[in-house]
């Protein structure tokens, strides 16, 4: 289902890096997901913005796109069902006539009575969830978008992983485990379609500061997560975005099979 379909390029300004360019962004709709799209778009690409519950919130980032000149689309998904995901992409292809820029930010969010439960203790659902969302979801969204990058020998996919993945953690195994998965993908995935014309790269991220993770984490929490990387802070969507609209450039052509890390220090320790 894809609603919202607008246009405005009147009163643009400057060439941005992505200009002619079409982005999908998956959790688009929130978050960390929600300043990259905006910064997409700040670059001059169109963009479709996935969600899966939160249509009122999709609905406020197209319009965002729309204040900034150009073209969006909110399309609903589960992007654990592959059937969803190919239907959403076609969706984005089917409104733009093309799909250059793919970034997974959809994934289970963060709860806390999960997190920190015992290893043991954790149900068969709780272990599913962010393998389905995080890691199926960035499995099946690509499977979908990569036959059509291939035709046109050009492509950028960006998968969203953790620093915890690659230092390890205690705490939020069935996380790491989807998250470590969706690095070992990029890695694999670089390789298979580097020679067709498509990079894929990764991100393991550290604190990022959103309105989710503020509500779900105390504020002694907060403060001594603040302190674990070497720049002492959580870091911002708004830092996350610029790398993504980085590698979704023409700036990291001969970049692919990374994972870039954006942890402020954290995997220094």
């Amino acid at each position: 289902m894809v609603r919202g379909f607008i246009t405005r390029r009147a009163g643009r300004v400057g060439v941005g890096r992505l200009d002619g360019r079409v982005a999908l962004v998956t959790g688009g709709s929130g978050g960390i997901g929600r300043a990259a799209v905006l910064e997409l778009a700040r670059e001059g690409a169109d963009v479709g913005v996935q969600y899966n519950r939160g249509r009122e919130a999709a609905d406020s980032t197209v319009e965002a796109v729309r204040k900034l000149g150009p073209r969006a689309v909110a399309a609903q998904a589960d992007v654990a069902d592959p059937r969803a995901a190919e239907r959403l992409v076609a969706s984005i292809v089917n409104s733009f006539g093309r799909l250059d820029v793919v970034a997974c930010f959809a994934g289970h969010p963060f709860r806390a009575e999960e997190w920190y439960k015992d290893y043991a203790a954790l149900n068969p659902d709780e272990v599913r969830a962010p393998i389905d969302i995080d890691l199926l979801g960035s499995i099946f969204v690509t499977q979908a978008a990569l036959p059509g990058m291939v035709k046109a020998r050009r492509g950028s996919v960006i998968l969203v992983g953790s620093t915890p993945a690659l230092t390890g953690d205690t705490v939020g195994i069935p996380y790491l485990v989807a998250k470590g998965g969706i690095l070992a993908l990029a890695r694999a995935l670089a390789q298979v379609y580097g020679p067709r014309g498509v990079r894929v790269n990764a991100l393991a991220l550290g604190s990022i500061a959103t309105e989710a993770t503020e509500r779900a984490t105390r504020p002694e929490d907060r403060q001594a997560l603040a302190q674990e990387p070497a720049l002492r802070r959580w870091g911002t969507p708004e830092e996350v975005a610029r790398v993504v609209a980085f590698l979704a450039s023409d700036d990291a052509s001969y970049i692919t099979g990374q994972t870039i890390v954006v942890d402020g220090g954290f995997a220094l320790r």
